[in-house]
């Protein structure tokens, strides 16, 4: 069932859809709060908060980006606004290999699982080596699976300065591998 319908469903008072919507964005929204603030104590509260002014602007959702996109960027705001409020420096982050393994397609030999793992674990050290900005532009990227306009819109950016943030960010990522490969 498409966000849209899900949502009609909600305003219309149907429990069941709730759920349905939840269950859809919760993983996303709390790996994307996650890569933000790297505790994952903060990032269930969060996950909390955003859930919850979901729910309260819902009825303000005009459908001119996609449902994702739109809990992406109450997601964002939701995670300046603890930085704001806490007085917390952006911290180094660091990506778990289980944030981006969830993407990772399943059924696959347990050989072929072996080495994935082992791939993913020098990718995510890898990841976590490069700047916030990086990391968010590539998460949003190619794990969310984002568009450049959406990333944009999540991010509070330009789509340019987004293909310059991500041409940047892949050209270090790219770096860093050869630097490692070469060692």
């Amino acid at each position: 069932m498409e966000d849209q319908e899900l949502i009609r469903q909600i305003l219309r008072g149907d429990k069941l859809a709730i759920q349905k919507l939840h269950s859809r964005y919760v993983d996303p929204i709390f790996n994307y709060i996650y890569l933000q603030t790297s505790s994952y104590h903060d990032s269930e509260e969060l996950l909390q908060d955003v859930f919850f002014k979901t729910a309260r602007q819902l009825h303000n959702f005009e459908g001119k980006s996609s449902f994702k996109t739109w809990v992406f960027k109450i997601a964002r705001n939701v995670v300046i606004d603890y930085y704001r409020k806490n007085n917390h420096r952006s911290k180094s982050i660091t990506m778990e290999g289980s944030v981006i393994e969830t993407k990772a397609g399943g059924g696959e030999s347990a050989e072929n699982t072996v080495l994935r793992k082992l791939h993913m674990v020098e990718v995510v050290q890898t990841l976590n080596k490069l700047p916030k900005h990086y990391q968010t532009v590539l998460h949003l990227r190619f794990i969310e699976g984002f568009s450049i306009k959406e990333t944009a819109e999540i991010m509070g950016k330009t789509n340019l300065s987004i293909k310059a943030l991500q041409r940047r960010a892949r050209k270090e990522l790219s770096e860093h591998i050869k630097m490692e490969v070469s060692s």
